[in-house]
């Protein structure tokens, strides 16, 4: 395990700043020079950019009631029915002819000022495109951005922890008569009681020693992980701790075979307990494993957002493009219209490497943001709880606590990930 320290400095950047796309071709793309952040920000702000290009809403981003510019409010549509008030702002060739709509017709009227042209688009679906249409040098033109709406949105709620093979292989070994008997899963317990939390398990198949895999835990305690899978479920994570960002340069045949030997066996050693609601080790796979995720009933992977320009190194952000990352930094979820998978950033940092008097800061950070206020990761790894482990914590129960405290406080639920839209949405 002594890999774990020379990496441990970029896994904690990755849980720390996890505060949580354009389409090119015939359709165009979001404008080059036009960050998401100065997209997000009110239409007086746009400049005028040398493409015909949407500048606002961002191209797969998740908005919703509560969200901030571009988001500007609601009204009732004749059914009664809420609607969602977006901005539209972009850029066109001066002197450009423009028609702007949704993509069943509907009009969205603009003014074309210095060839940056604002608008008001109404929502009245989950995804909605946006198309602006004009001639260019004597050829038709058009792009589209499309917005993704997370109705009925509310604070929330997540926690999951990563790295999971202690616990089993010290039942296994005690032979407990109840998982509870492992202090672990006992104090994990004593946070669902204490605090109402849900608790989501990502799991390896074996030990970092490999003295131990999934094969060898029996299923005599299944009936007990399902009486408890209303606030306690397993998922995959990986095949092992090592080697690290595992995923990397994975095939999907490679990722499918790791992903379906660990959901079998926790299916067999936990029945109904089992879930989806993953996070994979090191948070990154190529995209052309997007697919295999979604197919096994993925639905959200958290990642970290990136700063413009950063210099960081990229790491733990599943191959997702620059624009998207910075879009991510400041903003909280972004669909990927092939596979359906939603990307999210919501972390408050790992409650691992963030000191009890650390919490309710970093939690404020994002809360205070409108844009990234509504979902929260709690989240840190199994190993700091053992004793056993060097880098053990000793008021690691306590840095949990005071997360879970403080978000019940101000309002907020706790939800499984794979419920509902985006975590709990409509």
């Amino acid at each position: 395990m002594e890999n774990r320290n020379r990496n441990s400095t970029s896994r904690r950047a990755f849980l720390q700043t996890v505060a949580v796309g354009a389409t090119a071709g015939a359709w165009g793309k979001v404008c080059q020079g036009a960050s998401p952040a100065a997209a997000a920000a009110p239409a007086k702000a746009a400049r005028p950019a040398t493409e015909f290009c949407f500048q606002q809403p961002f191209d797969g981003g998740i908005v919703h009631e509560q969200y901030g510019p571009p988001v500007v409010g609601t009204e009732k549509g004749p059914d009664g029915q809420n609607r969602l008030k977006v901005q539209v702002v972009g850029s066109v060739p001066p002197g450009a002819e423009l028609e702007v709509s949704t993509a069943d017709g509907r009009k969205v009227p603009v003014v074309v000022q210095d060839g940056v042209f604002r608008g008001m688009a109404v929502l009245k679906d989950r995804i909605t495109e946006i198309q602006a249409k004009t001639t260019l040098n004597g050829e038709p033109r058009k792009i589209r951005t499309r917005v993704v709406w997370a109705k009925n949105s509310y604070p929330r709620f997540r926690c999951y922890i990563d790295d999971h093979s202690f616990f089993f292989r010290d039942i296994l070994q005690k032979d407990y008569k109840s998982i509870f008997d492992c202090f672990y899963l006992a104090k994990l317990r004593e946070l669902h009681r204490n605090f109402g939390a849900k608790i989501n398990l990502n799991c390896f198949n074996t030990t970092p020693e490999r003295d131990f895999r999934l094969a060898m835990f029996p299923d005599k305690y299944k009936s007990e992980f399902e009486d408890n899978a209303h606030w306690l479920r397993l998922a995959f994570h990986s095949e092992n701790e090592f080697p690290n960002i595992p995923y990397l340069n994975a095939t999907p045949e490679q990722l499918a075979a790791d992903f379906d030997l660990v959901a079998g066996e926790l299916k067999r050693i936990a029945g109904s307990a089992y879930t989806a609601g993953l996070q994979i080790h090191w948070a990154d796979v190529p995209p052309d494993c997007y697919r295999v995720l979604a197919e096994r009933g993925v639905k959200m992977l958290p990642t970290r957002g990136r700063k413009r320009d950063s210099r960081a190194q990229k790491i733990c952000d599943y191959h997702l493009p620059d624009d998207v990352l910075e879009y991510l930094f400041d903003h909280q979820g972004w669909m990927h219209f092939d596979s359906g998978l939603i990307f999210y950033s919501a972390s408050m940092g790992g409650c691992d490497w963030t000191p009890v008097d650390k919490i309710v800061p970093n939690i404020l950070q994002r809360i205070e943001v409108p844009a990234k206020s509504h979902l929260i990761n709690i989240a840190g790894h199994e190993q700091y709880w053992w004793p056993f482990y060097k880098n053990f914590v000793r008021d690691i129960y306590d840095r949990y606590a005071t997360a879970f405290r403080f978000v019940l406080e101000r309002g907020y639920k706790p939800i499984w990930i794979e419920d509902g839209f985006f975590g709990g949405a409509e």
